[in-house]
């Protein structure tokens, strides 16, 4: 089940009405899922963003989505499916290994970006 309907369904749980939620459904990584909800905040003309991820993954989200010019701030869930030690050392290095590796490549394709302008 893709995480926008879990958490519709726990927003509805929670009260919200339900044409208060927007989610989109195409996404499979992080990048995608705030390229898809910064068009669907478009269409619906809002300008604002919660990134809510679990806290190990939250600076590479938000960095992204500021990247992409999204006003964000950051929401991280106070569950994780990371629980033991190990589990979350191993996600913590695979984190910091596609944030760095993101860093890099987000500057690279700046500083092409610029040399060809």
């Amino acid at each position: 089940m893709p995480e926008s309907t879990v958490a519709r369904k726990y927003a509805l749980a929670q009260g919200i009405p339900a044409h208060a939620i927007l989610t989109e459904e195409q996404s499979r990584i992080t990048e995608e899922n705030l390229v898809y909800a910064k068009q669907l905040a478009g269409e619906h003309k809002l300008q604002t963003f919660l990134v809510v991820s679990d806290p190990l993954h939250m600076k590479r989200a938000v960095r992204m989505a500021q990247d992409l010019g999204m006003q964000a701030e950051p929401s991280p869930t106070t569950t994780s499916r990371y629980i033991g030690i190990c589990s979350q050392l191993a996600f913590l290095s695979r984190e910091t290994f596609n944030y760095l590796g993101y860093c890099f490549v987000h500057t690279y394709f700046l500083i092409m970006r610029r040399a060809v302008l």
